[in-house]
C-alpha cells in the first residue's frame, strides 16, 4: 500500500491518494485537482473509491466532478450524508462558491468494513466536529479528517459540532496501537502514542 498527499484549496486540506495493485482510494477530494483526477484514470483497471470522512466543503468540493469524470463511486458516513447538499451543514453558503448539490453511493456505520480492490478500511464513527463524522483505518494508518491533529483536535463552533462528542471521539481513536499513523486533514502527520503523551484532550 502507498500513501500520498495532496495538498487542496487554500485551507490546504489534506487529500490522501491510496493505492496497492488492485485499488485506488482517494480520501476528501477538497477541490478539483487535476493530479487527483489523473490517479483514478490511470488506475482505471483497479477498484476505485472516493471516501469522505465528513461533509465540510474543504473536504467535499472536488468529488461530484471527479464523479462525473470518473464513474468512481463516493461514500461517506451515514449521518453526514445530508449534509453533502446542504449549504448550511457544508459550510459552502459561508465560506465558498457554490459546487454541484450531490448525494453519496454509499453510506457507512460504525464499524463497517469497506473493502476496495484488496484494501480493507476500518469505518470508526468519530462525531463532534461534525454530526455524522468518521474515520478511517487500514493496517496502520489512521484517516481522522478533522477530528484528530498534531497536538489537537478539530473545532466544534459549527453546524453540527459538540464538544463532548468529540472528546468521545479523541478518545475511542487514542485506544488504537500508538504505532498507528495519523493522517489528519490538515497539517502534518503524527501517531497515536505521541497522541496519547502530548495531546490535551487525552487526558
Amino acid at each position: 500500500m502507498e500513501i500520498s498527499v495532496v495538498h487542496l484549496g487554500i485551507l490546504r486540506t489534506n487529500c490522501y491518494l491510496v493505492s496497492s495493485e488492485k485499488a485506488a482510494v482517494v480520501i476528501d477530494p477538497g477541490l478539483e485537482s487535476q493530479k487527483v483526477l489523473d490517479f483514478l484514470n490511470d488506475a482505471e483497471g483497479k477498484e476505485r473509491l472516493i471516501l469522505i470522512t465528513h461533509a465540510h466543503f474543504d473536504h467535499i468540493a472536488g468529488a461530484p466532478s471527479l464523479r462525473e469524470k470518473t464513474g468512481v463511486p463516493i461514500g461517506v458516513g451515514e449521518e453526514d450524508s445530508d449534509a453533502l447538499s446542504d449549504p448550511n451543514e457544508n459550510l459552502s453558503g459561508r465560506f465558498y462558491p457554490k459546487f454541484p448539490s450531490f448525494k453519496a453511493d454509499r453510506t457507512f456505520a460504525d464499524g463497517d468494513i469497506v473493502t476496495v480492490g484488496d484494501l480493507s478500511f476500518q469505518v470508526i464513527k468519530t462525531p463532534g466536529h461534525t454530526v455524522g463524522g468518521v474515520s478511517y483505518l487500514i493496517e496502520n494508518a489512521l484517516f481522522s479528517g478533522d477530528t484528530l491533529f498534531e497536538g489537537t483536535v478539530g473545532r466544534t463552533d459549527f453546524p453540527g459540532g459538540d464538544i463532548g462528542a468529540l472528546k468521545k471521539s479523541v478518545k475511542k481513536l487514542l485506544t488504537l496501537d500508538p504505532e498507528t499513523v495519523v493522517y489528519p486533514g490538515h497539517d502534518g502527520f503524527t501517531t497515536i502514542g505521541r497522541e496519547r503523551m502530548s495531546n490535551l484532550f487525552a487526558w
